[in-house]
């Protein structure tokens, strides 16, 4: 018999690391392909993984790229995040007015 214990942290390794994998998955797919050209959009950006750094790097300001639609089944597919990485820092650590005063 396996001990509840081990059974309980698979199941949050399992959650931790899908969260993961959700947040920096930029794979696209045929309905919403990468873009070809990263030039005019920031890089990905997980502002839970910077809680006291500010975004200040090149094209911190710029925004990300998003692609959705709705499937034939009714579920949104979301892939990436259009507000820039500076706009995902403060929307996640100031409450989301976009001030940080």
């Amino acid at each position: 018999m396996i001990p509840k214990i081990s059974i309980i942290a698979s199941v949050f390794v399992c959650i931790f690391c899908t969260q993961l994998y959700a947040a920096g998955d930029y794979r696209g797919d045929e309905r919403c392909p990468l873009p070809k050209d990263w030039s005019k959009y920031s890089e990905p950006y997980e502002p839970l993984e910077h809680p006291n750094e500010y975004p200040t790097f090149y094209k911190a300001d710029w925004p990300g790229w998003s692609c959705s639609y709705q499937r034939e089944d009714g579920v949104i597919v979301q892939y990436g995040d259009s507000r820039s990485p500076q706009q995902q820092w403060l929307d996640t650590y100031s409450g989301g007015d976009g001030d940080m005063n």
